[in-house]
C-alpha cells in the first residue's frame, strides 16, 4: 500500500513541475485556470484513494453516476439524447459492478493508471503538444498528450506490478488496456458535448467540466474490465 501512496505523491509532485513550466507560456488568466483544476484533481484523487482505503468507493461510485445522470439530464435535448442516457446505463452499470465486485487492491491499481494517464495526457499535451487528434471533438488533446499519458499510464502499472504479483508484459498489457479504454471514455464524453454543444457538463467540480468530464476515462476503464471479468473470471483478481 505504501507503494501505491508513494507512486500517486510521485506523479502529483512530477505533473506538478510539468503544469508549472507549461503554464509559464501562456495568459496569466489561462495559468490560473489550469491551476485551480490542478487542484481540485488533487482534493478529487485524495477522496477516490480514501474512498477505497476505507472500502467506500461503491457509495461513492453511486454518488458519481447519479450526478452523471443529473448532468445527462441538464443538456438540451437533441437527437442523441436517448441513445447517450442508453449507453451511459451500460457504462455505468460497468462501473458500479467495478465498484462492488474488485477487491480493494485491483481498485487501487487500475485507478492509479488512471491517474497517470489523465494527468500527464494533459500536461504533456500543454508542454509540448503540437499535433491535433480530434479539433472537431476535442480542440484541446493532441497526440503528443495521448502518447504521454499512455506512457505514465504504463510506467504506473510496471510500478507496481510487484505489489499485484504479475509479470512486466502482464503490467504493460494493463496499461494498454486501461489507457485505451480510458480514452475511449474521454473522448466519447468530449463527443457528446460538441454535439449536444455545451462547453462543460456541469460546474458541479470546480474547474473539472463537471463528473462527466472527470470521471469518463474511470468509467470507460472500469466498464472495460468488469465485461473482462464476466467473459473471463478467472483472468482478473477480485
Amino acid at each position: 500500500m505504501q507503494l501505491v501512496i508513494f507512486t500517486i505523491v510521485f506523479f502529483i509532485v512530477i505533473g506538478g513541475v510539468g503544469m508549472y513550466f507549461g503554464n509559464r507560456r501562456v495568459d496569466p488568466s489561462i495559468a490560473k485556470q489550469r491551476w485551480i483544476k490542478y487542484v481540485a484533481y488533487i482534493l478529487i484523487t485524495t477522496g477516490i484513494v480514501l474512498s477505497i482505503w476505507f472500502r467506500l468507493f461503491s457509495i461513492v461510485a453511486i454518488v458519481i453516476v447519479l450526478a452523471g445522470y443529473y448532468e445527462l439530464v441538464r443538456v438540451p435535448n437533441n437527437k442523441r439524447y436517448s441513445l447517450a442516457l442508453i449507453l451511459f446505463t451500460i457504462i455505468a452499470a460497468g462501473f458500479l459492478f467495478y465498484s462492488i465486485q474488485f477487491n480493494r487492491k485491483f481498485q487501487f491499481f487500475i485507478y492509479l493508471q488512471i491517474l497517470a494517464f489523465d494527468a500527464f495526457s494533459q500536461v504533456t499535451g500543454q508542454f509540448i503538444g503540437k499535433t491535433l487528434l480530434a479539433p472537431k471533438i476535442s480542440p484541446s488533446k493532441t497526440l503528443e498528450g495521448l502518447i504521454g499519458g499512455i506512457c505514465f499510464c504504463i510506467l504506473s502499472s510496471l510500478l507496481t506490478s510487484n505489489w499485484m504479483s504479475i509479470s512486466i508484459i502482464t503490467a504493460i498489457i494493463f496499461g494498454l488496456v486501461t489507457s485505451i479504454f480510458g480514452f475511449a471514455g474521454d473522448m466519447l464524453a468530449s463527443y457528446y458535448k460538441r454535439v449536444a454543444g455545451i462547453k462543460d457538463y456541469s460546474n458541479l467540480l470546480p474547474g473539472q467540466g463537471g463528473f462527466l468530464d472527470r470521471f469518463d476515462s474511470f468509467m470507460m476503464s472500469a466498464f472495460c474490465y468488469s465485461i473482462i471479468y464476466l467473459i473471463v473470471s478467472n483472468a482478473l483478481p477480485a
